[in-house]
């Protein structure tokens, strides 16, 4: 069955089956505003620490901006208090569409504060994260979740989440251990078994690359969209299906700065991400971006990048040793954590 509610909240939002996924310092307003003009449909913020968010003014101002054009548009938190959870959300339920709880961070910091995806096997925690939030806002609670160690434990999880009053799940198809260099593949077959247990809307999160591969992925899982982190970090366009120059995303992504300033460091992140691909043959620019305090340093390197690459001969697709790349820092795929620890 088909839980009623809930997809006509989907629907009113405009059924949006390409969002940007929640990711440190890296989903924030001028990456959002970017990958909306490619063809994302949906966006989510950066996991926002919940109590930080409550108690820190200045921690609050810089973590969430939005504007007017930045929707739909679902704010992430992470919490283990279901108290201080809602608390936070109230502060920003009627600047978003809706609030979605972090049960997927797999990181250091996610178990040393018992967050995101170390919450797996409290399930009781879990239930009443959702249950207060459903309850006492305004607007519907989003969950986003790992996949457990087995398929009948996962679809069992993601049946309480939907009980407790969840009105959609995003299910990353990775376990808590797929991190870092042993990311590996998103099992499908597990997002697959989670939609067709559940009556409310289900994303798929992983895998994907390419507007070929989102529709894949969608297709594969039988859910009602999906959401791009690695993907669309290396390819803001993602969405568009067009093949756009790096060092012209680079240059956009560096005009919605000027529009909605950000931390040099979320940017610096950004373009080692976008450039990846140019920075490897040019290691004096990928160094000074490295050591950049400000936005017009980091448009002046790509810039300069631009130019020498007017001069190089067309590309016939050189495929990079993928063992000499793994080593780079900004190399990490697009599991964030390493910014915290």
């Amino acid at each position: 069955g088909r839980n009623e509610r809930c997809f006509e909240f989907w629907e009113k939002l405009g059924s949006p089956k390409y969002g940007v996924a929640p990711m440190v310092d890296a989903s924030e307003l001028p990456f959002r505003m970017m990958c909306r003009k490619y063809g994302a449909t949906m966006a989510w913020t950066p996991m926002v620490h919940s109590r930080l968010f409550l108690e820190n003014k200045k921690y609050r101002k810089t973590v969430f901006t939005t504007c007017e054009e930045d929707r739909p548009l679902a704010v992430q938190f992470c919490a283990n208090d279901p108290a201080i959870l809602l608390a936070a959300a109230k502060l920003v339920e009627d600047k978003c569409d809706a609030i979605d709880i972090n049960l997927g961070c797999p990181q250091g910091i996610a178990r040393r504060g018992n967050y995101g995806a170390f919450l797996g096997d409290q399930w009781d925690i879990v239930k009443s994260l959702v249950e207060v939030l459903a309850q006492n806002l305004s607007i519907p609670v989003f969950c986003k979740i790992r996949i457990l160690n087995s398929i009948e434990t996962t679809v069992e999880y993601a049946k309480m989440i939907e009980k407790a009053g969840c009105t959609l799940l995003t299910v990353h198809g990775r376990t808590i251990d797929q991190k870092g260099r042993y990311m590996g593949l998103a099992d499908f077959e597990y997002i697959r078994e989670v939609k067709r247990a559940l009556s409310i809307p289900v994303l798929s999160n992983g895998n994907v690359r390419t507007l070929e591969e989102a529709d894949e992925s969608i297709r594969i899982t039988e859910t009602d969209g999906m959401m791009s982190a690695c993907g669309i970090l290396t390819n803001p366009a993602l969405f568009s299906g067009l093949e756009i120059a790096p060092e012209v995303l680079a240059n956009e992504y560096l005009a919605y700065c000027a529009q909605y300033p950000v931390g040099v460091h979320i940017v610096r992140g950004h373009l080692f991400k976008i450039l990846l691909s140019k920075l490897h043959s040019h290691v004096d620019l990928r160094d000074s971006l490295n050591s950049t305090n400000t936005i017009e340093e980091c448009a002046a390197i790509v810039n300069t990048l631009a130019e020498r690459l007017k001069l190089e001969p067309s590309e016939t697709a050189i495929e990079l040793d993928e063992s000499t790349s793994a080593d780079n820092e900004e190399d990490v795929p697009c599991d964030m954590g390493f910014l915290f620890d």
